[in-house]
Protein backbone atom coordinates (compact mmCIF):
# COMPACT_ATOMS: atom_id res chain seq x y z
CA UNK A 1 0.00 0.00 0.00
CA UNK A 2 2.74 1.99 0.65
CA UNK A 3 4.23 2.01 -2.84
CA UNK A 4 1.15 3.01 -4.24
CA UNK A 5 0.51 5.97 -2.00
CA UNK A 6 4.25 7.14 -3.34
CA UNK A 7 2.64 6.58 -7.17
CA UNK A 8 0.49 9.45 -6.44
CA UNK A 9 2.68 11.38 -4.75
CA UNK A 10 5.64 11.18 -7.45
CA UNK A 11 2.97 10.99 -10.49
CA UNK A 12 3.13 14.95 -10.58
CA UNK A 13 7.04 14.69 -10.89
CA UNK A 14 7.17 11.90 -13.71
CA UNK A 15 4.15 14.26 -15.43
CA UNK A 16 6.81 16.87 -15.72
CA UNK A 17 9.46 14.73 -17.26
CA UNK A 18 7.41 12.03 -19.60
CA UNK A 19 9.29 10.46 -22.31
CA UNK A 20 8.68 12.34 -25.83
CA UNK A 21 9.04 9.25 -27.61
CA UNK A 22 5.39 8.39 -27.98
CA UNK A 23 4.07 4.46 -29.33
CA UNK A 24 0.21 4.88 -29.40
CA UNK A 25 -2.27 7.45 -29.24
CA UNK A 26 -5.85 7.89 -28.70
CA UNK A 27 -8.51 10.64 -28.82
CA UNK A 28 -6.85 13.54 -28.19
CA UNK A 29 -3.46 11.64 -26.80
CA UNK A 30 -0.31 10.07 -27.63
CA UNK A 31 1.42 7.48 -24.93
CA UNK A 32 3.81 4.76 -24.86
CA UNK A 33 3.30 1.44 -23.76
CA UNK A 34 5.34 -0.31 -20.93
CA UNK A 35 7.33 -3.44 -22.39
CA UNK A 36 5.28 -6.59 -22.05
CA UNK A 37 2.03 -4.65 -21.77
CA UNK A 38 -0.27 -5.28 -24.82
CA UNK A 39 -2.82 -2.24 -26.00
CA UNK A 40 -6.55 -2.32 -27.00
CA UNK A 41 -8.82 0.47 -28.24
CA UNK A 42 -12.62 1.77 -28.26
CA UNK A 43 -14.51 4.39 -29.07
CA UNK A 44 -14.05 5.26 -25.01
CA UNK A 45 -11.02 4.05 -23.82
CA UNK A 46 -7.10 2.48 -24.22
CA UNK A 47 -6.16 0.00 -22.18
CA UNK A 48 -3.11 -1.48 -21.97
CA UNK A 49 -3.04 -5.02 -19.96
CA UNK A 50 -0.48 -7.39 -18.63
CA UNK A 51 -1.78 -10.58 -17.36
CA UNK A 52 0.21 -13.78 -16.25
CA UNK A 53 -2.70 -15.62 -14.92
CA UNK A 54 -1.66 -14.99 -10.94
CA UNK A 55 -0.62 -11.15 -11.45
CA UNK A 56 -2.44 -8.13 -13.62
CA UNK A 57 -2.70 -4.65 -14.28
CA UNK A 58 -5.03 -2.90 -16.43
CA UNK A 59 -5.01 0.60 -17.44
CA UNK A 60 -7.10 2.73 -18.88
CA UNK A 61 -7.10 5.92 -20.54
CA UNK A 62 -10.23 7.17 -21.16
CA UNK A 63 -11.32 9.62 -23.63
CA UNK A 64 -11.66 13.42 -22.78
CA UNK A 65 -15.07 14.96 -21.99
CA UNK A 66 -16.32 18.86 -21.08
CA UNK A 67 -14.97 19.49 -17.28
CA UNK A 68 -17.79 19.76 -14.62
CA UNK A 69 -16.47 23.08 -13.66
CA UNK A 70 -13.75 22.21 -11.05
CA UNK A 71 -10.95 19.79 -10.30
CA UNK A 72 -12.75 18.15 -7.10
CA UNK A 73 -16.02 17.96 -9.07
CA UNK A 74 -14.41 15.96 -11.97
CA UNK A 75 -12.19 13.55 -9.80
CA UNK A 76 -15.10 12.65 -7.89
CA UNK A 77 -17.78 11.87 -11.25
CA UNK A 78 -14.36 9.55 -11.98
CA UNK A 79 -14.29 8.07 -9.09
CA UNK A 80 -17.83 7.51 -8.47
CA UNK A 81 -17.98 5.80 -12.33
CA UNK A 82 -15.31 3.69 -11.72
CA UNK A 83 -14.15 3.45 -8.63
CA UNK A 84 -17.37 3.61 -6.59
CA UNK A 85 -18.66 0.54 -8.76
CA UNK A 86 -16.27 -1.59 -7.58
CA UNK A 87 -18.05 -1.07 -3.79
CA UNK A 88 -14.96 1.57 -2.96
CA UNK A 89 -17.26 4.62 -2.24
CA UNK A 90 -14.26 6.83 -0.88
CA UNK A 91 -10.93 6.53 -1.97
CA UNK A 92 -7.92 5.68 1.02
CA UNK A 93 -6.22 8.89 0.20
CA UNK A 94 -6.02 12.01 -2.53
CA UNK A 95 -3.45 13.79 -3.54
CA UNK A 96 -3.07 17.16 -5.80
CA UNK A 97 -1.08 18.90 -7.25
CA UNK A 98 -0.83 20.83 -10.68
CA UNK A 99 1.50 20.21 -14.02
CA UNK A 100 1.93 21.93 -17.42
CA UNK A 101 -1.20 23.65 -17.35
CA UNK A 102 -3.03 20.76 -15.52
CA UNK A 103 -4.81 20.67 -12.24
CA UNK A 104 -3.98 16.77 -11.31
CA UNK A 105 -5.72 14.95 -8.79
CA UNK A 106 -4.87 11.56 -7.48
CA UNK A 107 -6.52 8.77 -5.68
CA UNK A 108 -6.09 5.40 -4.48
CA UNK A 109 -8.64 2.31 -2.63
CA UNK A 110 -8.89 -1.17 -2.41
CA UNK A 111 -11.72 -3.47 -3.78
CA UNK A 112 -11.96 -7.21 -4.09
CA UNK A 113 -13.22 -9.40 -7.11
CA UNK A 114 -14.39 -13.34 -6.18
CA UNK A 115 -12.69 -12.54 -2.72
CA UNK A 116 -9.56 -11.27 -4.32
CA UNK A 117 -8.26 -8.13 -3.71
CA UNK A 118 -6.96 -5.66 -6.00
CA UNK A 119 -5.92 -1.91 -6.13
CA UNK A 120 -7.52 1.05 -7.96
CA UNK A 121 -5.88 4.20 -9.17
CA UNK A 122 -7.35 7.00 -10.35
CA UNK A 123 -5.33 10.58 -11.79
CA UNK A 124 -8.09 13.35 -13.17
CA UNK A 125 -6.61 16.10 -15.13
CA UNK A 126 -8.64 19.21 -15.12
CA UNK A 127 -7.86 22.30 -17.49
CA UNK A 128 -9.19 24.28 -19.73
CA UNK A 129 -12.48 23.30 -19.32
CA UNK A 130 -11.92 19.69 -20.19
CA UNK A 131 -10.80 16.90 -18.18
CA UNK A 132 -9.97 12.86 -18.53
CA UNK A 133 -8.34 10.00 -16.49
CA UNK A 134 -6.74 7.19 -16.09
CA UNK A 135 -7.51 4.53 -14.34
CA UNK A 136 -5.63 1.57 -12.93
CA UNK A 137 -6.89 -2.09 -11.78
CA UNK A 138 -4.03 -4.27 -10.51
CA UNK A 139 -3.45 -6.66 -7.63
CA UNK A 140 0.62 -6.64 -7.37
CA UNK A 141 2.63 -3.59 -6.24
CA UNK A 142 5.05 -4.82 -8.47
CA UNK A 143 3.12 -2.69 -11.45
CA UNK A 144 3.65 0.51 -9.88
CA UNK A 145 6.86 1.87 -11.90
CA UNK A 146 5.14 0.44 -15.06
CA UNK A 147 1.87 2.50 -13.82
CA UNK A 148 3.41 5.41 -13.39
CA UNK A 149 5.35 5.51 -16.48
CA UNK A 150 2.35 5.01 -18.68
CA UNK A 151 0.75 7.76 -17.28
CA UNK A 152 3.57 10.20 -17.53
CA UNK A 153 4.28 9.33 -20.96
CA UNK A 154 0.21 10.18 -22.05
CA UNK A 155 0.77 13.69 -23.66
CA UNK A 156 -2.44 15.80 -25.26
CA UNK A 157 -2.09 16.88 -28.71
CA UNK A 158 -2.70 21.07 -28.44
CA UNK A 159 -4.99 21.07 -31.79
CA UNK A 160 -7.66 18.37 -30.00
CA UNK A 161 -7.58 20.06 -26.66
CA UNK A 162 -8.93 23.49 -28.29
CA UNK A 163 -11.39 21.77 -30.50
CA UNK A 164 -12.58 20.16 -27.48
CA UNK A 165 -12.63 22.86 -25.21
CA UNK A 166 -14.71 25.09 -27.92
CA UNK A 167 -17.24 22.01 -28.07
CA UNK A 168 -17.18 22.22 -24.09
CA UNK A 169 -17.89 25.67 -24.48
CA UNK A 170 -20.81 25.57 -26.94
CA UNK A 171 -22.50 22.52 -24.72
CA UNK A 172 -22.35 24.91 -21.84
CA UNK A 173 -20.20 22.32 -20.16
CA UNK A 174 -22.24 19.50 -20.36
CA UNK A 175 -20.84 16.54 -18.70
CA UNK A 176 -20.71 13.39 -20.95
CA UNK A 177 -19.45 10.13 -19.00
CA UNK A 178 -18.20 7.41 -20.59
CA UNK A 179 -18.74 3.79 -19.45
CA UNK A 180 -15.98 1.47 -18.39
CA UNK A 181 -15.77 -1.69 -16.60
CA UNK A 182 -12.98 -3.27 -15.15
CA UNK A 183 -10.36 -5.58 -16.13
CA UNK A 184 -11.29 -4.34 -19.69
CA UNK A 185 -14.87 -6.71 -20.05
CA UNK A 186 -16.59 -4.52 -22.80
CA UNK A 187 -18.55 -6.70 -24.74
CA UNK A 188 -17.91 -6.58 -28.78
CA UNK A 189 -21.41 -6.68 -29.97
CA UNK A 190 -22.86 -4.01 -27.06
CA UNK A 191 -26.54 -3.50 -28.76
CA UNK A 192 -29.35 -6.32 -29.23
CA UNK A 193 -31.96 -5.52 -31.53
CA UNK A 194 -35.30 -7.94 -30.10
CA UNK A 195 -37.50 -9.39 -32.73
CA UNK A 196 -40.71 -7.63 -30.88
CA UNK A 197 -38.68 -4.56 -31.28
CA UNK A 198 -37.34 -4.28 -27.87
CA UNK A 199 -33.41 -2.76 -28.35
CA UNK A 200 -31.37 -3.45 -25.43
CA UNK A 201 -28.03 -1.92 -24.89
CA UNK A 202 -25.30 -1.93 -21.69
CA UNK A 203 -24.76 1.03 -19.69
CA UNK A 204 -22.52 1.46 -16.35
CA UNK A 205 -25.34 0.61 -13.86
CA UNK A 206 -27.93 -1.35 -15.73
CA UNK A 207 -29.29 -2.53 -18.66
CA UNK A 208 -31.41 -0.32 -20.66
CA UNK A 209 -33.93 -1.76 -22.77
CA UNK A 210 -36.44 0.44 -25.26
CA UNK A 211 -39.51 0.45 -27.36
CA UNK A 212 -41.95 2.93 -28.64
CA UNK A 213 -41.57 5.12 -25.56
CA UNK A 214 -41.01 3.04 -23.02
CA UNK A 215 -37.42 2.72 -21.01
CA UNK A 216 -36.58 -0.26 -18.99
CA UNK A 217 -33.92 -0.21 -16.57
CA UNK A 218 -32.43 -3.95 -15.52
CA UNK A 219 -29.73 -2.84 -12.78
CA UNK A 220 -27.28 -4.98 -12.13
CA UNK A 221 -27.05 -6.85 -8.95
CA UNK A 222 -25.05 -4.69 -5.93
CA UNK A 223 -24.03 -6.45 -3.53
CA UNK A 224 -22.69 -3.87 -1.69
CA UNK A 225 -25.92 -1.74 -1.83
CA UNK A 226 -28.00 -4.67 -0.80
CA UNK A 227 -25.87 -5.27 2.34
CA UNK A 228 -26.11 -1.34 3.57
CA UNK A 229 -29.97 -1.81 3.25
CA UNK A 230 -31.22 -1.95 7.17
CA UNK A 231 -33.37 -4.71 8.09
CA UNK A 232 -36.50 -2.56 9.02
CA UNK A 233 -36.18 -0.70 5.76
CA UNK A 234 -38.51 -2.98 2.46
CA UNK A 235 -36.54 -3.67 0.01
CA UNK A 236 -38.78 -1.37 -2.43
CA UNK A 237 -38.51 1.73 -0.49
CA UNK A 238 -34.47 1.48 -0.37
CA UNK A 239 -34.02 0.91 -3.76
CA UNK A 240 -36.79 3.91 -4.90
CA UNK A 241 -34.87 6.45 -2.95
CA UNK A 242 -31.18 4.84 -4.38
CA UNK A 243 -32.10 4.64 -8.07
CA UNK A 244 -35.03 6.37 -8.52
CA UNK A 245 -35.34 9.57 -6.54
CA UNK A 246 -31.80 10.92 -7.52
CA UNK A 247 -32.73 11.18 -10.66
CA UNK A 248 -36.44 12.32 -10.39
CA UNK A 249 -39.01 13.90 -8.67
CA UNK A 250 -41.60 11.50 -7.05
CA UNK A 251 -42.95 12.53 -3.85
CA UNK A 252 -46.02 10.45 -3.84
CA UNK A 253 -45.07 6.23 -4.94
CA UNK A 254 -47.77 3.58 -4.30
CA UNK A 255 -46.71 0.70 -2.85
CA UNK A 256 -48.18 -2.83 -3.40
CA UNK A 257 -50.22 -4.10 -0.83
CA UNK A 258 -52.41 -6.86 -1.57
CA UNK A 259 -51.04 -10.49 -0.06
CA UNK A 260 -48.81 -12.51 -2.35
CA UNK A 261 -46.71 -15.05 -1.88
CA UNK A 262 -43.77 -14.74 -2.76
CA UNK A 263 -43.64 -11.56 -1.55
CA UNK A 264 -43.70 -8.47 -4.10
CA UNK A 265 -41.50 -5.73 -3.56
CA UNK A 266 -42.99 -3.11 -6.21
CA UNK A 267 -43.28 1.06 -6.21
CA UNK A 268 -44.95 2.86 -8.68
CA UNK A 269 -45.96 6.84 -9.32
CA UNK A 270 -46.17 10.02 -11.42
CA UNK A 271 -42.74 11.55 -11.45
CA UNK A 272 -40.33 14.74 -13.05
CA UNK A 273 -37.31 13.97 -14.80
CA UNK A 274 -35.11 16.17 -13.45
CA UNK A 275 -32.78 16.68 -16.33
CA UNK A 276 -35.55 17.33 -18.88
CA UNK A 277 -38.38 18.03 -16.62
CA UNK A 278 -40.52 16.14 -18.30
CA UNK A 279 -43.55 14.11 -16.49
CA UNK A 280 -43.27 10.46 -16.65
CA UNK A 281 -44.62 7.43 -14.65
CA UNK A 282 -42.33 4.88 -13.13
CA UNK A 283 -43.04 1.69 -11.40
CA UNK A 284 -40.06 -0.60 -10.23
CA UNK A 285 -39.94 -3.88 -8.77
CA UNK A 286 -37.22 -5.85 -6.73
CA UNK A 287 -36.38 -9.39 -7.80
CA UNK A 288 -34.78 -11.76 -5.56
CA UNK A 289 -33.07 -14.17 -8.42
CA UNK A 290 -29.29 -14.49 -7.41
CA UNK A 291 -29.38 -11.32 -5.38
CA UNK A 292 -31.39 -8.24 -5.77
CA UNK A 293 -32.37 -7.54 -9.38
CA UNK A 294 -34.00 -3.91 -9.68
CA UNK A 295 -36.24 -3.77 -12.68
CA UNK A 296 -37.52 0.04 -13.29
CA UNK A 297 -40.06 0.93 -16.31
CA UNK A 298 -40.37 4.34 -17.31
CA UNK A 299 -43.62 5.05 -19.32
CA UNK A 300 -45.23 8.12 -20.64
CA UNK A 301 -48.48 7.79 -18.36
CA UNK A 302 -49.91 5.39 -16.06
CA UNK A 303 -51.87 4.28 -19.03
CA UNK A 304 -49.32 3.11 -20.82
CA UNK A 305 -47.68 1.41 -18.24
CA UNK A 306 -50.47 -0.60 -17.12
CA UNK A 307 -51.33 -1.89 -20.74
CA UNK A 308 -48.04 -3.20 -21.37
CA UNK A 309 -48.19 -4.42 -17.57
CA UNK A 310 -51.27 -4.92 -15.83
CA UNK A 311 -49.65 -7.08 -13.02
CA UNK A 312 -46.02 -6.16 -10.89
CA UNK A 313 -44.90 -9.82 -12.10
CA UNK A 314 -45.39 -8.80 -15.84
CA UNK A 315 -41.76 -6.78 -15.81
CA UNK A 316 -39.96 -10.51 -14.02
CA UNK A 317 -40.16 -11.16 -18.09
CA UNK A 318 -37.91 -7.86 -19.08
CA UNK A 319 -34.99 -9.57 -17.40
CA UNK A 320 -34.81 -11.67 -19.94
CA UNK A 321 -33.38 -8.97 -22.33
CA UNK A 322 -30.18 -8.29 -20.67
CA UNK A 323 -28.93 -10.49 -23.65
CA UNK A 324 -25.54 -9.53 -25.94
CA UNK A 325 -24.43 -11.61 -29.14
CA UNK A 326 -20.99 -13.45 -28.73
CA UNK A 327 -17.37 -13.03 -30.72
CA UNK A 328 -14.72 -15.36 -30.25
CA UNK A 329 -12.59 -12.08 -28.55
CA UNK A 330 -15.08 -11.76 -25.87
CA UNK A 331 -14.14 -15.41 -24.70
CA UNK A 332 -10.95 -15.02 -25.13
CA UNK A 333 -9.81 -16.03 -21.45
CA UNK A 334 -10.36 -18.47 -18.59
CA UNK A 335 -14.00 -19.37 -17.68
CA UNK A 336 -15.08 -21.00 -14.47
CA UNK A 337 -17.93 -22.30 -12.90
CA UNK A 338 -18.41 -23.82 -9.45
CA UNK A 339 -21.37 -25.51 -8.36
CA UNK A 340 -23.14 -27.74 -5.44
CA UNK A 341 -25.13 -28.98 -2.80
CA UNK A 342 -26.55 -31.34 -0.22
CA UNK A 343 -28.94 -33.32 1.69
CA UNK A 344 -29.35 -34.27 5.23
CA UNK A 345 -31.85 -37.10 5.65
CA UNK A 346 -33.24 -38.09 9.12
CA UNK A 347 -35.94 -41.01 10.10
CA UNK A 348 -39.48 -40.04 9.37
CA UNK A 349 -39.93 -42.43 12.60
CA UNK A 350 -37.24 -41.44 15.16
CA UNK A 351 -35.77 -38.74 13.95
CA UNK A 352 -32.19 -40.08 14.14
CA UNK A 353 -30.01 -38.95 11.94
CA UNK A 354 -29.29 -40.91 9.06
CA UNK A 355 -26.65 -39.50 6.83
CA UNK A 356 -26.39 -37.21 3.69
CA UNK A 357 -25.42 -36.72 0.50
CA UNK A 358 -23.60 -34.15 -1.52
CA UNK A 359 -22.12 -33.45 -5.05
CA UNK A 360 -20.07 -30.33 -5.95
CA UNK A 361 -18.84 -29.70 -10.00
CA UNK A 362 -15.95 -27.65 -11.08
CA UNK A 363 -15.87 -26.95 -14.69
CA UNK A 364 -13.32 -24.47 -16.34
CA UNK A 365 -13.17 -23.32 -19.84
CA UNK A 366 -10.27 -21.55 -21.31
CA UNK A 367 -10.20 -19.91 -24.97
CA UNK A 368 -7.24 -18.67 -26.37
CA UNK A 369 -6.77 -15.56 -29.92
CA UNK A 370 -5.95 -18.60 -32.10
CA UNK A 371 -9.69 -20.03 -31.89
CA UNK A 372 -8.77 -23.32 -29.80
CA UNK A 373 -9.87 -24.13 -26.24
CA UNK A 374 -9.38 -26.58 -23.38
CA UNK A 375 -12.05 -27.45 -20.58
CA UNK A 376 -12.01 -29.84 -17.39
CA UNK A 377 -14.87 -30.76 -15.38
CA UNK A 378 -14.41 -32.26 -12.51
CA UNK A 379 -17.12 -33.76 -9.95
CA UNK A 380 -17.55 -34.97 -6.49
CA UNK A 381 -20.20 -36.85 -4.96
CA UNK A 382 -20.33 -37.80 -0.91
CA UNK A 383 -22.75 -40.38 0.39
CA UNK A 384 -22.50 -41.80 3.90
CA UNK A 385 -19.15 -40.53 4.66
CA UNK A 386 -18.08 -41.81 1.35
CA UNK A 387 -16.50 -39.43 -1.72
CA UNK A 388 -16.30 -40.62 -5.20
CA UNK A 389 -14.44 -38.34 -7.95
CA UNK A 390 -14.90 -38.16 -11.12
CA UNK A 391 -13.65 -35.90 -14.46
CA UNK A 392 -13.45 -34.74 -18.36
CA UNK A 393 -10.99 -33.10 -20.44
CA UNK A 394 -11.42 -31.77 -23.79
CA UNK A 395 -9.45 -30.05 -26.47
CA UNK A 396 -10.37 -28.32 -29.85
CA UNK A 397 -11.10 -25.70 -31.29
CA UNK A 398 -14.15 -23.20 -31.22
CA UNK A 399 -15.93 -21.17 -34.30
CA UNK A 400 -18.13 -18.85 -32.77
CA UNK A 401 -21.20 -16.66 -34.38
CA UNK A 402 -23.48 -14.58 -32.56
CA UNK A 403 -25.51 -16.82 -30.22
CA UNK A 404 -24.07 -20.29 -31.18
CA UNK A 405 -20.41 -22.01 -30.04
CA UNK A 406 -18.60 -25.14 -32.20
CA UNK A 407 -16.67 -26.86 -30.21
CA UNK A 408 -14.82 -30.12 -31.63
CA UNK A 409 -13.52 -32.95 -29.71
CA UNK A 410 -16.45 -32.90 -27.81
CA UNK A 411 -18.19 -36.56 -26.40
CA UNK A 412 -16.53 -39.58 -28.18
CA UNK A 413 -14.93 -36.83 -30.26
CA UNK A 414 -18.11 -35.30 -31.89
CA UNK A 415 -18.86 -31.47 -32.50
CA UNK A 416 -21.12 -30.19 -29.84
CA UNK A 417 -23.18 -27.02 -30.78
CA UNK A 418 -23.81 -25.03 -27.58
CA UNK A 419 -26.38 -21.75 -27.38
CA UNK A 420 -24.88 -18.70 -26.40
CA UNK A 421 -24.84 -15.27 -25.12
CA UNK A 422 -23.63 -12.43 -22.70
CA UNK A 423 -25.39 -11.06 -19.86
CA UNK A 424 -23.88 -7.47 -18.57
CA UNK A 425 -23.32 -7.70 -15.20
CA UNK A 426 -21.59 -4.51 -13.00
CA UNK A 427 -17.78 -4.22 -14.03
CA UNK A 428 -17.90 -6.86 -17.53
CA UNK A 429 -20.43 -9.54 -18.40
CA UNK A 430 -20.99 -13.90 -17.98
CA UNK A 431 -20.67 -16.17 -20.50
CA UNK A 432 -23.62 -18.70 -20.66
CA UNK A 433 -23.13 -21.84 -22.96
CA UNK A 434 -26.28 -23.98 -23.30
CA UNK A 435 -25.96 -27.46 -24.22
CA UNK A 436 -28.29 -27.47 -27.75
CA UNK A 437 -28.85 -31.09 -27.29
CA UNK A 438 -29.71 -31.13 -23.66
CA UNK A 439 -30.80 -27.15 -22.39
CA UNK A 440 -30.78 -27.99 -19.02
CA UNK A 441 -27.14 -28.19 -18.99
CA UNK A 442 -25.98 -24.80 -19.19
CA UNK A 443 -22.93 -23.17 -18.09
CA UNK A 444 -23.00 -19.83 -16.35
CA UNK A 445 -19.17 -18.71 -16.52
CA UNK A 446 -17.50 -15.89 -15.04
CA UNK A 447 -13.97 -14.56 -15.99
CA UNK A 448 -11.96 -15.53 -13.91
CA UNK A 449 -8.58 -12.83 -13.66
Amino acid sequence: MKKILLIVCALFTLLANADAQQKGSFDMFTFTTPGGFTTEKTADYAVIKKDNGVQYCNSFLMKARPSAGTAQADFEADWQNHAAKQGVARPANTNTGNQGGWTVTGGYGTASFQNQPFYILISTFTGRGITWCVVHYFNNESFSSDIAAFTASIVPHESRIAALAATANANNGAVQTPVATSGGMLMTKCNTSFNDGWTATPKTDYVQVTKAGTEIRLYYVNEALEKQRPNTTDPEAWYWNKMVEPAFTAPHPQKWVQVTYPVIYFYEGEAIDKATGKQVYIAMKVIYEGGARVVMAITGSKAAYQQQYPHPNDLNRMTGYNKFAVTQKDMVGTWVKNDGGGVEYYNAYTGGYTGMSATSTTDEFVFSNNGSYTSTHRYANTNNGGTKFGGMDYRGTVTVSDWQVLATNRVGGKTKKFWCQLEAISGGYLLILTDSDYEPLKYILYRKR
